[in-house]
This record gives structure tokens, C-alpha cells and sequence, in this order.
């Protein structure tokens, strides 16, 4: 069963100090899908990605204006909405989709410069849709280097904070000490919130919640989920996500979980950089198997 105490934190502490413990698995796609498209002259010979999710309305904003009547939508009439403006197309996908779906999407350029029409591929991803991305044509502008560079010290940042995670974990002692050695009680310690009676469940959900709590200790908050199988066949969060009400995504530490038990209880528990003044809104938490196929929706997620 769950544990029923805040002192769960410190167990997994425990867990993830053991090789065995933790599952990590080859980055999505999607996960690694820029924002920032850049075209040249000359079509590439892959066309740019951009990944889609359903119920995340995604816009593309281009430097320069689209021909009008230019765009088209392979399988459009599954959108709910495409609607081209003068240098901007806002797309909002489907509600059914399958997740590894593609869509070719075609824009034509009013000015006549090459390239004269570029062309992008939509993929469908269940919860690391886009909700903006703003495609340069035109040489850039030194504001939108400078937000590019921003977007990079910002990934770098946490690449950094990983490496740091996993040499601090594979070096730390383990149980109280561990914890006490990591830094990251600080003077408030672990501050708790009970989430199971507040947490919604999407019904489309594979697995059905359990037990749900959050963590807040310093620099880091976390969701600590319990999930019970019901089904027949096994189930391993491949990814995750959490989700804020504006589309805004958090970046997640590397995921961890534990081994199902006889009762087919899977506990998942996710991680994410965080100041005192950072995750103070609500979110929706997204969970995803290998095969994208079976996922877990829960709304309503907040921290203490």
C-alpha cells in the first residue's frame, strides 16, 4: 500500500540511491523539438518538426507574410480550427488523435524570395505539444539572437543541474545522511501537500490514481503519484510532463519508479528545478508509456 506519511520523501531518497531503482529512457522527439525554426534558401531534406498535442492550440509565427490561400493542412477537416492571419496560422488539433500521427503542413511566402513556400511536419505527441513557434526567414534579428540565447542558457542550465543530480546521488551516502548531504532541505525543510481527494483523472486514463502528494524543499518541488493497473498488460513510464494552465511547460528532472508490486501498484514520482517563487500555479500532470499509446491525464496538481 502507499505510504501514508510526508517521511515518503525521505524513502525514496532511499530508492532512487540504488542503480536499480531508477528507469530512464532515450528522449522523445518531441522532447528536443525547438521552438525556433530557421529556413534557408534551400528546402531541407527533412522537413522542419513540430510537435502537436490535443487540446494545445499552436501558433506559428512567421517574419514575414503568407500568400493568402497558401496554406494547407493535410487532413484539415480533423482540425478544429486553422486559421491563417497575415503572418501568423493558429492550428488547434484534434481531440482524437493517435499519438506518432503526422501531418504535412505547406505555407507559400507573399514577397516572391526564396524560399518561396516552406513545408513542416506535425507529430503528434500525447502531452510535449507546442503551443508557439516562430519560423525566421529573413536573417534574424539581434533580439531574436538574443532570445535564442536566452532559450539555450536555459537548457544548459539544466543539463548542468542533472549532471549535478546524478553525480551528488551516485556520490551521496544513503538514507538520512543522504538526504542531509544533498543540500536541498534547507531551513524549511519538506514541506507537504496532500493532492488524492483534489486531483482530477482524465477519463480516458490508462491507469486509475491511487495516492498523490507534492513536495516543495529547496530549489526542488516533486509529484509523487501512486497508480494502479488494472489492466492486463504491464505499464512503464517512458515520460512525463507538467503542464501549467497557459501551455507553459516545466522542464523535469530525469523520472523515477518503482517496480510494480503483486498488487500491481506502480508509484512514479517526478521532480522539477524550482525557486520558492517558481510552480506556484496549477498543473496538469501527463505520464506516457514507451508507445505513447497509454497515458495518464491528472489536473489540478499543485505545490506547497
Amino acid at each position: 500500500m502507499p505510504l501514508a506519511s510526508p517521511m515518503g520523501l525521505l524513502a525514496l531518497a532511499l530508492l532512487a540511491s540504488s542503480p536499480q531503482a531508477t528507469m530512464l529512457s532515450p528522449p522523445d522527439v518531441c522532447e528536443t523539438a525547438s521552438p525556433r525554426v530557421d529556413l534557408s534558401a534551400e528546402p531541407p531534406a527533412t522537413p522542419p518538426l513540430v510537435c502537436i498535442s490535443p487540446d494545445v492550440p499552436l501558433t506559428l509565427r512567421f517574419d514575414t507574410p503568407l500568400q493568402p490561400g497558401s496554406v494547407r493542412v493535410e487532413q484539415r477537416e480533423r482540425f478544429e480550427e486553422v486559421n491563417p492571419g497575415q503572418q501568423t496560422l493558429t492550428l488547434v488539433p484534434p481531440k482524437k488523435l493517435e499519438a506518432g500521427e503526422r501531418f504535412l503542413l505547406d505555407v507559400c511566402f507573399a514577397d516572391g524570395a526564396a524560399p518561396a513556400c516552406a513545408s513542416f511536419v506535425l507529430r503528434v505527441h500525447p502531452a510535449l505539444g507546442l503551443s508557439q513557434v516562430k519560423v525566421f526567414r529573413k536573417p534574424r534579428t539581434v533580439e531574436s539572437f538574443r532570445e535564442g540565447e536566452k532559450a539555450a542558457q536555459a537548457e544548459a542550465w539544466q543539463c548542468q543541474e542533472e549532471v549535478r543530480q546524478l553525480r551528488a546521488e551516485r556520490g551521496a551516502p544513503e538514507g538520512l545522511r543522504g538526504v542531509l548531504a544533498s543540500g536541498l532541505l534547507g531551513k524549511k525543510g519538506i514541506l507537504f501537500k496532500e493532492l488524492t481527494k483534489s486531483v482530477t483523472q482524465a477519463k480516458g486514463n490508462d491507469l486509475r490514481l491511487e495516492q498523490a502528494r507534492s513536495y516543495r524543499t529547496e530549489g526542488r518541488v516533486a509529484v509523487d503519484v501512486w497508480l494502479d493497473n488494472t489492466g492486463t498488460l504491464p505499464w512503464t513510464a517512458a515520460g512525463a510532463v507538467l503542464r501549467g494552465p497557459k501551455g507553459e511547460v516545466l522542464k523535469l528532472l530525469p523520472l523515477w519508479q518503482q517496480e510494480p508490486g503483486a498488487e500491481g501498484w506502480r508509484r512514479v514520482v517526478v521532480e522539477v528545478p524550482a525557486s520558492e517563487t517558481e510552480a506556484r500555479g496549477t498543473y496538469t500532470l501527463i505520464l506516457w508509456d514507451a508507445e505513447l499509446k497509454r497515458t495518464v491525464t491528472l489536473g489540478n496538481v499543485t505545490f506547497p
